[in-house]
């Protein structure tokens, strides 16, 4: 099966993950009229898309119980049929149930099955997948889109740090990436008046008084089960700050502004990034258990690596109007819309750590947690592993994903969803992920901490951060215990790698 996938056409590579899928394709009537300043095509026929998370409305397809009904892609398709009669845009769902993972990549597109546009994440694009599957996109991104007033370079309206990111190793770029998920504060506006906070926090030490203007009132400040792996990214990727990260970085000649498990194991075979010689690397531990100190005890002591079913969390005491801030990702205005709350609520970014401690720099890492790993991420097959494309219909193809990947279709079928932030320029998110958005206009690294080094190391972690934050063990304690499961999450990784230092 590989050697007949490396046979063909592009190269590539793609890793998927589970999401939520909308359901049910209603076509509205679109009354627009095609322009003669856009592209003549000649091929008739049908375009199968899978759209995972965005997929419109299809009938037969019952919803699950508050799901929302999506429309905005059926409108796009509508609007793009009008334009080219004779084309049909015919949204999929794959039948396995393990669709989505390599696997199912694999062995469709070894059959020749896969779908003409598809749904996919960057995170695999180091030959997870046989080359092959998808097309090289890099050629088209630097011409205009036809399809966007004025442009120049198709690239030129998406955003420089998504672009980088999705990039594969060749230089390739398998697919058009245009929502991001991320993480801020949300919190209660009604809770924060009644304490007297007229503005959001902007620095750490604000943020603390915050918390304690909210506890004089009778107020839980917030709630959250201590989760090592985001707040380990948000800490060091100031806390390194730019130039200690390109210097990480450096060990491995690693250019990209994404921090890996290789070049942290790198860089503490050099002593930079071993927490015995840099005390950086747990400084900002004390600093997080100054905000815990704050939070609700019961939700901060709930198991992090299995949480029982039905413990109390942040996720059912923010809507319930009984903590004020909550720290959580882009899907949140969308559940509290579910869950119907009466009260205005808002968000604002992860705050800076200017003097939280002597190693806190200015740099912005409020994007560290999250990324362009969400569902409007689309490839384009290729013959090989689409056996019905044919250079006709690939241009016919093209031509509807430049149609729709365009800042005005991004917004709305990116905020018709409501759980991730458009990112082309020219786009606007749903007012709760406001502050969000501003965050992904940063650039930033993404420091791991050990936590994906090994399984092990990141179960072992995550439970030594939530043992100090709540006060079970010293500090003293936990920098011992932290030294013992890096040096031995090295060692392991560098084994089972084969690496010679």
């Amino acid at each position: 099966m590989r050697k007949h996938l490396a046979t063909m056409m592009a190269a590539t590579s793609v890793a998927l993950v589970a999401g939520t899928m909308g359901t049910g394709m209603v076509r509205p009537v679109i009354h627009a009229k095609p322009s003669a300043s856009k592209p003549v095509i000649h091929w008739k026929g049908t375009i199968t898309m899978f759209a995972q998370t965005y997929t419109p409305n299809v009938p037969g397809v019952k919803l699950p119980p508050g799901s929302p009904k999506l429309t905005a892609f059926a409108h796009a398709a509508a609007a793009f049929e009008k334009m080219y009669p004779g084309i049909h845009i015919k949204f999929v769902f794959p039948v396995a149930a393990d669709s989505g993972n390599p696997q199912w990549f694999e062995t469709k597109a070894a059959a020749g099955q896969l779908p003409d546009v598809v749904w996919s994440l960057y995170q695999n694009n180091d030959n997870v997948l046989p080359r092959g599957v998808f097309t090289n996109l890099a050629p088209y991104f630097a011409k205009p889109n036809p399809y966007i007033p004025g442009n120049k370079r198709w690239s030129g309206v998406m955003n420089p740090h998504v672009l980088a990111m999705v990039m594969a190793p060749n230089g390739a770029q398998y697919e058009v990436d245009g929502d991001w998920v991320g993480t801020d504060f949300y919190y209660n506006k009604n809770l924060f008046a009644k304490a007297g906070i007229k503005t959001t926090p902007k620095t750490w030490a604000a943020l603390l008084n915050d918390a304690k203007k909210l506890k004089a009132h009778g107020i839980i400040p917030g709630a959250d089960i201590p989760n090592y792996g985001w707040y380990v990214r948000l800490f060091l990727g100031n806390m390194l700050g730019v130039k200690a990260s390109q210097r990480l970085v450096s060990y491995t000649k690693h250019s990209a502004d994404v921090v890996n498990a290789y070049d942290e194991v790198m860089g503490y075979h050099a002593g930079f990034f071993n927490p015995a010689k840099n005390p950086r690397i747990m400084a900002w531990w004390p600093v997080m258990k100054q905000l815990f100190n704050y939070w609700d005890k019961n939700v901060s002591n709930v198991n992090a690596i299995n949480p029982p079913s039905g413990a109390p969390s942040g996720s059912s005491l923010f809507p319930a109007g009984k903590v004020a801030m909550i720290y959580q990702g882009s899907w949140t205005p969308e559940n509290l819309k579910l869950a119907k709350v009466k009260f205005p609520y808002g968000s604002f970014n992860f705050p800076s750590l200017k003097g939280a401690t002597p190693y806190a720099t200015n740099l912005n890492s409020s994007a560290a947690v999250g990324g362009p790993s969400a569902g409007f991420e689309y490839a384009i097959s290729t013959h090989g592993s689409d056996s019905t494309m044919n250079p006709a219909k690939f241009q016919a193809v093209l031509d509807w994903v430049r149609f729709f990947f365009t800042p005005k279709w991004d917004q709305a079928i990116v905020n018709q969803l409501g759980s991730y932030v458009p990112t082309l320029k020219g786009t606007t998110p749903i007012p709760a992920d406001k502050a969000l958005a501003q965050s992904i206009t940063h650039p930033f690294y993404v420091n791991l901490g050990f936590s994906d080094v090994t399984p092990a190391a990141g179960n072992q972690l995550t439970t030594l951060f939530q043992e100090y934050v709540t006060g079970h063990i010293t500090f003293a304690a936990a920098k011992l215990q932290f030294n013992r499961i890096a040096a031995t999450a090295v060692s392991q990784y560098a084994a089972e790698h084969h690496i010679h230092y």
